[in-house]
């Protein structure tokens, strides 16, 4: 097997236990990772400003690590000044899905590298959660034109879990013929461009450092995990990942709440 150089995680259900902490066995399987330059690459449907925290405790920063944001929409470096890979949502395919939003009564809001931008006058308490928890203040505009000045990276809709499906079984083919639309939570409905996904931005991540496909790893356990586990040179997929996840990952490593990280790292990259 080829060296693994470069370790794609995810966070919530994955790098995360379900208190929300890191586990020291999981804490102490990347700091080696990173002693023996691997790129450990946090990637995740939050900006940058959500997940600053998460790497300053991995103690992944500086212009020479990586992380992949917005599901996959941006590639950054840790510190934020260089984008090395970008794919935005536009404007016409937001219009979409803000219209179609509308007649499903359901908020929505665009996200830019630093802020949340909406049409809609009336915050859902999710979406109060949502920008908190990633720390993104949310603007609010008058029309749809105001966007067309907002390089806006995704979409997303926030709602109560049961609204949010009803939503997404309702999505037309004129929609999802033309962005990716990934639940990333039970509360978040999201839309990105059709070429931005995890996997995508691993690989072209890989392509930039000049690393072999084969030499990289994700690891996740939710539905928009999945392209990054199916292109991973090895894809795990977490004990409690949900089981279409399981079916196309190379190795199953243990539950979140049992450092499943850190065993697939010991597995594939310490080893």
């Amino acid at each position: 097997m080829s060296k693994i150089k470069i370790v794609s995680i995810d966070i919530d259900g994955t790098l995360l236990n379900d208190q929300r902490e890191i586990t020291q066995e999981v804490k102490s399987s990347i700091q080696q990772a990173l002693e023996n330059d691997v790129k450990i690459v946090i990637t995740t449907g939050r900006p940058l400003p959500g997940v600053r925290d998460i790497l300053s405790e991995l103690g992944i920063q500086g212009s020479d690590q990586y992380v992949i944001t917005y599901n996959g929409g941006l590639v950054q470096t840790a510190d934020g000044e260089k984008t090395l890979f970008r794919q935005p949502l536009g404007v016409k395919a937001f219009q979409e899905v803000n219209n179609f939003m509308r007649t499903q009564d359901t908020y929505v809001q665009v996200e830019t590298h630093d802020a949340a931008y909406t049409t809609n006058h009336r915050i859902h308490p999710w979406a109060s959660f949502e920008n908190s928890l990633v720390n993104l203040p949310l603007f609010v505009l008058d029309t749809e034109n105001e966007l067309e000045k907002v390089e806006f990276i995704k979409a997303i809709a926030n709602a109560e879990s049961s609204e949010l499906d009803k939503v997404q079984a309702a999505i037309p083919n004129e929609i999802s013929n033309h962005v990716n639309v990934i639940r990333s939570t039970a509360n978040n409905l999201e839309f990105i461009d059709r070429q931005a996904s995890k996997g995508n931005a691993l690989l072209a991540l890989a392509d930039v450092l000049d690393i072999e496909h084969v030499q990289t790893m994700a690891i996740g356990d939710q539905a928009n995990d999945y392209s990054m586990i199916e292109q991973a040179g090895v894809g795990v997929a977490m004990g409690n990942a949900i089981p279409e996840l399981k079916a196309i990952a190379d190795y199953e490593t243990a539950t979140n709440n049992h450092s499943g990280v850190a065993q697939a790292i010991k597995t594939f990259v310490l080893d």
